[in-house]
């Protein structure tokens, strides 16, 4: 990535970031005949630096792919489906952007404001983490009537899950940490046949692509007909110590909420799922004196299919708003515009080149608007 910056970083420059997922599951039905029960675990490793620590200075990471350089062991859960799938338990090591927020349109995405989940939310809380990063924890999720889905879950809030030594297998469980607690109701519409939705989710998940839904064969006679998704969600209890902004003291409990609409609101005659969907999230956390980004705005537009004969590439335009605290100096607000395209290669091969204008970068209305060109390159083995 090449960046052109002002005061708030270090001026001109590029980096690198990388890092390769790969995980193997248990089927204990196949294996030994229990129905619904599995162990999955994952790792990951990590490479490259952060372009925006070393010359942006902003707070969105311009590079969502860099966790690090490390290799580390990233979730390690039992999980065990009942009535037909529609029910679901899962206990160990998780991530909890896996099971909440989280929306595989945000994967369009490079900068990490949005990209698998919004920032500020994992910012602010230590339960909360996003790939490569797990915590202790539990989750059900269940799904009474098609397309309603409930989910509750809690995790340990240990701070240090992020930043350890020991490559993921910090396995202490200290009730000191404190817990985060969530909840979540998702609901969807015209969404594809369950099997076709749970081949593509998967792939997606994998490919680290975005899933595009399709209405019924068909059935494209209007907005009505056309697939969305709504998710409503928050915590409401967060304990453990938390530093006060402003003294450096500890605070406890750190609530929060946030909301999440896509919906495509155009097809194509000839189906096939193309056509545009935009979307939004907005999250916040009332606690300015621990949070050092309480509001977050996302929002965006996605178009699969937009240039003929290119039907699986996706053109995706995005902004980014990250209020920061008032007890921050200077406060202020940072900014991100972003336009990316995903060119789909192969099945399992894409290259997503990305431009990102990035304003007031860590809130500092002087410092001049930082343009950063670069992309991304998936593979899937």
């Amino acid at each position: 990535m090449a960046v052109r910056n002002g005061n708030a970083g270090s001026g001109d420059g590029w980096d690198y970031a990388g890092r390769i997922d790969f995980g193997i599951n248990f089927d204990f039905e196949k294996l030994a005949g229990i129905p619904g029960f599995s162990l999955y675990t994952s790792g990951a490793w990590s490479s490259g630096h952060n372009l925006s620590d070393r010359q942006v200075g902003n707070m969105f990471a311009v590079q969502q792919i860099y966790t690090g350089r490390e290799v580390r062991l990233s979730e390690m859960y039992l999980q065990q489906q009942l009535l037909e799938d529609r029910l679901s338990f899962k206990v160990g090591r998780l991530t909890t952007e896996n099971d909440f927020i989280s929306s595989d349109i945000y994967t369009n995405y490079v900068n990490g404001g949005i990209n698998g989940t919004p920032a500020n939310i994992p910012g602010g809380n230590f339960g909360f983490t996003t790939a490569p990063f797990a915590q202790w924890g539990v989750v059900a999720a269940g799904e009474p009537v098609n397309g309603l889905r409930l989910a509750a879950g809690v995790y340990n809030a240990n701070e240090h899950s992020v930043d350890d030594t020991r490559n993921g297998v910090d396995f202490d469980l200290d009730p000191g940490d404190g817990v985060l607690a969530i909840g979540e109701i998702g609901y969807s519409w015209n969404q594809p046949a369950e099997e076709e939705a749970a081949e593509t989710t998967t792939a997606a998940a994998e490919a680290h692509q975005p899933t595009e839904y399709e209405p019924a064969e068909g059935d494209t006679s209007g907005l009505a007909t056309l697939p969305g998704m709504l998710k409503v969600g928050g915590w409401l209890y967060e304990s453990g110590d938390r530093e006060d902004i402003k003294d450096g003291g500890n605070k406890n409990g750190n609530p929060g909420l946030y909301i999440s609409l896509q919906q495509m609101v155009y097809e194509e005659p000839d189906g096939k799922g193309q056509g545009l969907t935009p979307w939004m999230v907005v999250t916040y956390m009332p606690r300015q004196s621990i949070n050092e980004n309480p509001v977050f705005f996302g929002g965006g537009l996605v178009y699969k299919g937009l240039i003929p004969t290119r039907d699986d590439d996706n053109t995706a335009l995005g902004f980014f708003y990250g209020n920061l605290s008032k007890d921050l100096q200077p406060g202020g607000s940072e900014k991100v515009f972003e336009m990316a395209y995903t060119v789909q290669v192969t099945p399992w091969f894409y290259v997503r080149p990305d431009i990102q204008l990035v304003f007031d970068p860590a809130g500092v209305s002087s410092a001049d608007t930082a343009i950063v060109g670069g992309g991304e390159i998936g593979i899937v083995f």
